[in-house]
């Protein structure tokens, strides 16, 4: 009899914490959209031709914009040390400037992953500066800078950023910009190869 109770404990345990985490990921159907972050702003019948992305740091706010107009706004977390440009691996912050997506991951954990372009040469000058990369690193960012692919991600300067699913509770990455599930996948619509990304402070 005993027993038999505590599998009952143990199995609703387990079913608080699927549903923890399904409501903190945001996944569908747990839209948990605001005034504020209302994701779409309309049904679009037509995609548009041209998609872009500002991500506003300070507000947790990414902006999605089709053809030169607002389509969409969505709540956003970001890297565990949310104040100031990123400068190197570890550092948890998210990256601030102009990049576009270079690389699309849908085998993740997080859904989806669309990487930044980041370092790109302006990172790549900062870090010769600074000595942290090698003039072969540094003419290798600049080269995928300039064509719009996969720069080095493996230099102390960080890499593999993206913005990517999992949740947008608090900031929790390690430099990425994370939206709940939901959001990645009305996102993925939009989001392509080449599309520009700012991010600003």
């Amino acid at each position: 009899m005993r027993r038999y109770r505590w599998v009952r404990i143990i199995i609703a345990l387990l079913v608080v914490i699927v549903f923890g985490i399904a409501v903190w990921r945001g996944f569908p159907p747990f839209k948990l959209h605001t005034a504020e972050f209302p994701g779409l702003l309309q049904a679009i019948n037509v995609p548009p031709q041209q998609t872009e992305v500002k991500i506003y740091k300070s507000e947790r706010k990414i902006i999605l914009y089709g053809d030169g107009k607002v389509i969409g706004v969505f709540k956003t977390a970001l890297g565990f040390t949310a104040v100031g440009d990123k400068e190197r691996e570890g550092d948890g912050k998210t990256p601030e400037g102009k990049f576009v997506i270079c690389y699309i991951n849908n085998k993740t954990p997080y859904l989806y992953f669309y990487g930044l372009n980041y370092p790109n040469f302006k990172d790549a000058e900062r870090g010769l500066r600074q000595g942290l990369i090698s003039q072969g690193e540094y003419s290798q960012i600049v080269t995928a800078s300039q064509s719009g692919g996969i720069p080095l991600w493996n230099t102390p300067l960080g890499g593999e950023v993206g913005i990517h699913g999992g949740g947008n509770w608090m900031d929790w990455t390690k430099g990425c910009v994370a939206v709940s599930d939901a959001d990645i996948l009305t996102l993925k619509d939009y989001l392509r190869i080449g599309t520009s990304v700012e991010v600003l402070p």
